[in-house]
Parts: C-alpha cells; sequence; structure tokens
C-alpha cells in the first residue's frame, strides 16, 4: 500500500513538472496579448520624414518613447501572468470564485491596455498638427 501511495505521489509530481514549464512558457509568449484597438506609434516611425516634425514636436515624441513602452509592457507582462494563472485555475479545476476573480482582473489589466493606447493616441492628436495626424492615421489605416 505504502509503495503504491508512493508510485501516485512521484507521478503527480512529475505530471506537475511536466505541466508547469509549459504554463511558465506561455506566461512570456507576447502572441497571447490581445490585439491593440489602436497601435499609432509605429506609423509615426515609419513616416519618419514625411511628416516634418518640429524641433518640440520630437521632444515630446521622445519624452513619451522614453517612457511609455516600458510602462506597456509591464502591463502586458501582468496580462500575460494572469492569463496563465487562469489558465492554470481552469485546468486544475480551481473553483468558480477563484477562476471569476481571475477572469475580472485579466478584463482590467486589458482595459488598462486599451486605455494606454487611446492615450497614446490622445497625446499624437495633441502633438502632431492635423495633416501630420492625417497621415499617421491614413498609414495605420491602410495596414489594417
Amino acid at each position: 500500500m505504502m509503495i503504491r501511495n508512493a508510485r501516485r505521489t512521484l507521478i503527480a509530481a512529475a505530471l506537475v513538472a511536466g505541466f508547469s514549464l509549459p504554463v511558465a512558457s506561455m506566461a512570456a509568449d507576447r502572441s497571447e496579448l490581445p490585439t491593440p484597438i489602436v497601435e499609432l506609434m509605429p506609423h509615426v516611425q515609419k513616416l519618419g520624414g514625411e511628416l516634418n516634425l518640429t524641433a518640440e514636436q520630437k521632444k515630446a515624441l521622445d519624452a513619451w518613447m522614453a517612457e511609455a513602452p516600458a510602462k506597456r509592457e509591464a502591463l502586458e507582462d501582468e496580462y500575460l501572468a494572469i492569463r496563465a494563472e487562469l489558465r492554470e485555475a481552469i485546468l486544475n479545476r480551481d473553483d468558480r470564485l477563484k477562476r471569476e476573480g481571475l477572469i475580472a482582473h485579466l478584463a482590467e489589466k486589458n482595459k488598462q491596455l486599451i486605455q494606454m493606447r487611446s492615450l497614446c493616441a490622445r497625446m499624437l492628436n495633441e502633438t502632431l498638427n492635423d495633416e501630420q495626424y492625417r497621415k499617421v492615421v491614413e498609414s495605420y489605416k491602410s495596414s489594417l
């Protein structure tokens, strides 16, 4: 009886270890991030000289780029960690309240990511003139 229990314990431990490795690697998989509602900054960078940015505009964009990507990536990391935790909770048959809490937390992180992209669009709208902003939006829309 004791050998049978030990064998079960070893098998269970091997399964847990085997399942935890893929989950840990999935947590860093950026492809699991939600698709951004808008993503304008790559188009600002793509258009580069075509926008004829003033020194003041360049300074504002450089300041944004010095801070915003790191903040977004940190939020994305949180989103991915919660997503991995929710996946495990579902697979492990954790109780409904725990899963619902994780779902709500994941939804909140997704909302924050959407708001962050919206703030970027607002910053560009305030920084660029109408013609520059129109070019960026046209470039973005043509990429969809």
